[in-house]
């Protein structure tokens, strides 16, 4: 059927449904009149479809073709066994207007559909105790897709849709008890993606491999899904920041392994609840600057097990029971604190030697040139490092952690060859060697001898020309061991020292 003049049938009650399926349309306005139900399979309209104010039961523009805009501002639509807007590959070339009040008692199917401007649901109430509320796998607007204040009752399915402006859900309410509250993974977002206000998400949030051009706010928003991920965010790209602070309320775990973000991910102000769900996971992340002060409850842990960030800011209230850090990396960490604080935050929850993270921290100090922190991080990590070795190797580091702090305590063996020089000058200025008949000095000097003896790269002919006698040999034996062994010591700290990267 083809109808050359718009089709004008408002204000009317409808006892009968009204079919308009495969029929070629001018337009057609049923603004406030009831109709049973809507039938418009393939339907062709030239102009505007028009179903402000309307009350209607199931409308059905499956593969629908409208030319002009879709109005359903104000509309109320239900059906007890379906979609009450079922339109799945529907093309609108106009912007789609679903606000006001408009209401779907059986929900939305915009599976496939494509909108050649905005898709506007401000302030709408979706409705499916079945299923998805709005179901809109692979939808493409061209524009803004607008939720702000929406009631999402069944949750909302986005897999793969492509918005080409902002995605807006301000203040929205989505609530789903068997799936994702949001579920939608692939999103694609040329704007930015902004659910504050409020927004709550009873389900948590999935968007997984999602890519958003400019920024994510979920600030003040609360994403719930006990005993599990409560937001999902997974391998996303995030081109501006990503931020959940503010009162941003995470019951259950929040996910961020393999993202990349461009500018911030800041969790200030964030609280961190349910209990050993509450998990952070930052693993493999490529992040700009890291928030994570002014928490108002910490996560039970945080994983950023290969993460890449240029900053890194916390603060004393900071206290996961876990940290990992094991292959992370960051330029600058934020506010400076010393090594002893910065080495117990490191190691929160460890429960193996991670010596990956002692060298980030060290090369962190080493870049705003504290030289002397660097060397306490490094220190720490030999100590640690020495907990898991055999006996033997045990011993050894102890001895050059006593004498040399393994290198990085170079004025301790000093010391140490120091002391045992004067210890033994003073036993042979007590009891002198006796000359022997090679060459030597003219006269016996203790120091001097203490010296030759205690030193084995030292020659100073005092060790030739003279021999101790009885307990004295002891003495001299004693001090060549130990000469030798502190010398191996120093040179072995000192070779770590300079050759550490």
């Amino acid at each position: 059927m083809r109808i050359e003049r718009p089709l004008i049938m408002e204000e009317c009650s409808f006892d009968e449904p009204v079919h308009v399926g495969t029929s070629e349309l001018l337009s057609l306005s049923l603004r406030g009149s009831r109709i049973p139900r809507l039938d418009g399979y393939g339907v062709t309209i030239r102009g505007d479809l028009d179903l402000t104010n309307a009350i209607a039961g199931r409308v059905g523009l499956f593969g629908a073709q409208v030319e002009g805009r879709v109005w359903l501002v104000r509309a109320r639509l239900s059906c007890a066994d379906g979609y009450a807007l079922d339109a799945p590959d529907m093309v609108v070339s106009g912007g789609m207007y679903c606000g006001g009040g408009f209401s779907a008692q059986g929900g939305m199917n915009l599976y496939g559909a494509s909108i050649g401007a905005g898709l506007e649901l401000n302030k709408a109430r979706l409705v499916n105790r079945c299923g998805f509320a709005l179901r809109a796998h692979n939808i493409a607007v061209a524009s803004d897709l607008s939720c702000s204040g929406t009631v999402f009752a069944g949750g909302a399915e986005l897999f793969g849709a492509e918005v080409g402006g902002h995605f807006w859900l301000n203040g929205a309410r989505m609530s789903n008890a068997d799936e994702w509250a949001l579920n939608a993974p692939n999103l694609r977002v040329r704007g930015g993606l902004y659910a504050r206000d409020g927004m709550s998400a009873e389900g948590g949030v999935n968007l997984y491999g999602a890519s958003v051009g400019a920024g994510i706010e979920l600030d003040g928003a609360r994403a719930v899904r006990r005993d599990g991920v409560a937001l999902r965010a997974a391998r996303a790209t995030v081109a501006g920041n990503l931020t959940c602070g503010d009162g941003f309320r995470a019951i259950g775990g929040v996910v961020l392994s393999d993202c990349r973000v461009d500018g911030r991910l800041s969790f200030r102000g964030a609280h961190f609840a349910g209990g050993e769900s509450a998990v952070l996971d930052c693993a493999n992340a490529r992040l700009g600057v890291l928030f994570l002060d002014q928490l108002r409850q910490s996560p039970r842990a945080v994983l950023l097990t290969g993460a890449a960030m240029e900053v890194f800011h916390d603060d004393a209230d900071f206290s996961p029971d876990c940290l990992d850090l094991d292959r992370a990396r960051y330029e600058l960490l934020s506010p400076h604190r010393p090594a002893c604080d910065r080495i117990g935050w490191m190691m929160r929850g460890q429960t193996r030697y991670q010596p990956w993270c002692y060298e980030q921290l060290a090369a962190y100090y080493r870049r705003i040139g504290h030289d002397e922190e660097a060397r306490t991080v490094l220190l720490v990590k030999q100590r640690n490092r020495r907990a898991g070795l055999r006996l033997p190797a045990k011993l050894w580091g102890r001895l050059q952690d006593v004498t040399v702090g393994y290198g990085y305590r170079p004025l301790r063996a000093l010391g140490w060859i120091l002391a045992g020089i004067a210890a033994t000058a003073c036993y042979f200025g007590f009891n002198p060697p006796a000359r022997t008949g090679g060459d030597g000095t003219a006269h016996f000097v203790a120091a001097a001898y203490a010296a030759d003896v205690f030193l084995p790269v030292l020659d100073l002919g005092q060790q030739r020309a003279f021999s101790p006698q009885g307990p004295g040999q002891w003495v001299a034996w004693a001090a060549v061991l130990a000469g030798w062994v502190l010398t191996t010591t120093v040179v072995a700290g000192v070779t770590r020292a300079l050759t550490r990267p």
